[in-house]
């Protein structure tokens, strides 16, 4: 079988929430970080014929460059990568020892919904490295209905504030402060439906590819409060 390049660009964005994977039968991948913070999921156009367990998903990945346009072999213990001219034969690693999703992810009813493009997503990292700042809240302001993002430093009430008006349909009157570590925003680049939990949770559809979607974790020290 071939392996399309949306689903190279798929496994290239999951080795940068965990460095390992394991692939189940089906057309479905999903792994979740190590710190169980964030979960990613998609569905791609290969149907892949058994479990198979990759311990350094960005070695199997740099592997496949070393041959063109490759075939993939499922064996019983490892993946034949091959070309009319090489091959590559990839060993399994025991599943048993890697991190991966044990459960869907039941998402609770959501209070905010926000729409984030690429350019906000992007203007959200470029704030954190100009600032030094780690966090990116969702925020409302009591008495406006509008929704922010503010990439800040939530323990220095002191420090410079980057604050960005979003496309939301929250139309309440909650005063919240809902905190992502920009670190975790590990995306695939494009625009997303935000769904925010005052839970704790939330969830991010990819609108460019709506096969692709992630569940990320808020910190603690978010707040919510609808009066």
């Amino acid at each position: 079988m071939k392996i399309s390049k949306e689903t190279l660009d798929v496994l290239k964005n999951f080795s940068v929430v965990n460095p390992n994977l394991v692939i189940k039968e089906g057309n479905k991948l999903s792994t979740i970080a190590e710190a169980k913070n964030i979960m990613a999921s998609a569905n791609v156009p290969e149907t892949f014929p058994k479990e198979v367990g990759i311990y350094d998903l960005n070695e199997f990945l740099s592997a496949l460059s070393l041959i063109n346009d490759p075939d993939f072999i499922f064996g019983e213990d490892s993946v034949i990568i091959e070309s009319p001219s090489a091959s590559l034969t990839y060993r399994y690693a025991d599943t048993s020892i890697l991190t991966a999703p044990q459960k869907e992810v039941t998402m609770p009813e959501a209070e905010i919904n926000v729409e984030l493009s690429a350019d906000d997503i992007a203007h959200i990292r470029r704030a954190g490295g100009a600032l030094g700042h780690p966090v990116v809240s969702i925020v409302s302001k009591a008495g406006d209905d509008k929704v922010f993002l503010q990439v800040k430093d939530p323990n220095n009430s002191s420090a410079n504030v980057f604050e960005l008006e979003v496309d939301s349909a929250y139309s309440g009157n909650a005063v919240f402060d809902l905190q992502f570590l920009i670190g975790n925003l590990k995306l695939i680049p494009g625009d997303y439906k935000v769904a925010v939990s005052s839970k704790l949770i939330s969830h991010w559809e990819c609108i460019n590819n709506n096969s692709v979607e992630y569940w990320i974790a808020l910190e603690k020290s978010s707040t919510f409060n609808d009066g």
